[in-house]
Parts: structure tokens; sequence; C-alpha cells
């Protein structure tokens, strides 16, 4: 994705100290992002910006609505975010990061574009697994459709077997009956 100047806060002419942003994502920001799981969103960002002499801390807390896809039954999930994450930002000679909430910018650089962390932080919020709450909010015709491929669990595989595999080594039954390594005295 290319540089998005609405999400881009310049600081070259911030003065020292804390200053204040505030940011709203809709759909047509998550279309920007070819492998987005969020399909229609209305998110509001509120950006807490303090500037220090050496580097910059924001805050960003993110919250609102999103509509993706169920795992389950592949219908349109609404999940609210709630979600809140810390960025620094250092000066040094050049630009880079050193890891995924601390970047490094160079003399040349004078603002932030933060539309790949709203992106990255906005689906980090979304839980591992997207499904409704219960079955009966999910498209029953979409259920029916899977139950009729739905794998039957077959015990007789020959892999049953070593389920009830009671594996003992000698070894470990000779320790236990009588010696022990550290009741030796060393000479």
């Amino acid at each position: 994705m290319k540089a998005n100047n609405e999400y881009q806060i310049p600081y070259l002419g911030l003065k020292l100290g804390k200053h204040q942003f505030e940011f709203t994502l809709t759909d047509s920001f998550f279309e920007q992002f070819e492998l987005s799981e969020i399909h229609h969103a209305h998110m509001e960002i509120d950006v807490t910006l303090e500037k220090q002499s050496s580097m910059m801390v924001l805050d960003i807390a993110m919250s609102g609505d999103v509509q993706t896809t169920c795992d389950r039954c592949n219908d349109d999930l609404v999940v609210p975010v709630d979600i809140e994450e810390r960025l620094i930002v250092k000066f040094g000679d050049e630009t880079g990061s050193t890891d995924d909430d601390i970047l490094i910018h160079g003399p040349s650089e004078h603002a932030i574009d933060l539309s790949q962390y709203f992106y990255e932080y906005a689906h980090l919020a979304l839980p591992p697994r997207q499904i409704h709450e219960t079955e009966a909010e999910c498209n029953q015709e979409s259920l029916r459709a899977l139950e009729k491929y739905r794998a039957e669990v077959n015990t007789g595989t020959q892999w049953a077997a070593l389920k009830n595999l009671n594996y003992e080594d000698p070894e470990d039954r000779e320790m236990d009956e009588g010696t022990d390594f550290f009741d030796e005295e060393e000479d």
C-alpha cells in the first residue's frame, strides 16, 4: 500500500510535550489492503503523541465495530473492537525499525504514516476464531450443507491401538527398584 496522507502525523513543527490526534477508519480504508479480513468498519482512533527530544511515544486507542466473516457458517459477523497499543519512534541517523513497536526515523523524515499500524492493530484485535456466539445465530442453510461433508471419526484404524499402548522402559523400572544415582558417595 502506498503512503496515505490522511493517516500521517507531521511532527517536525510540533513542540515537546503531548499532542492529541483523531482518526476514523471506514470501509474505504480497508479496501486499500488486498488481504484484509475486515469487510466493513467504523472505528474511532485517538492518538496521544508525546514528543520528547530523542523520541516520540504514541499511545493509540482504537474502538468501534468491524464486519468480518464467521469461520463456522461463512456469514457476515460484526465484531466489536477495543484495543490500546503503544508505538515508539526514536530519532537516529538512519530510518529503519528494530522491533514491531519501535521505529527509528532518520533526519530526512518529517512525518509518521500510521496507516499500516492501524491496519495491523485492527486485525490483531479480532478474535483468533471468529464465530457467532451460538450456532443458532449462524446461517442454518450453510451449516446443513457442511454437515453433508463432515468426516466420520473411525476408531477402528491401525492407529487406534496405539492409544491404549502402555509403554514402560525396562531401564526406568530398574532405577525405581533399587539404584539411585544420588545416594552414592564419591571417593
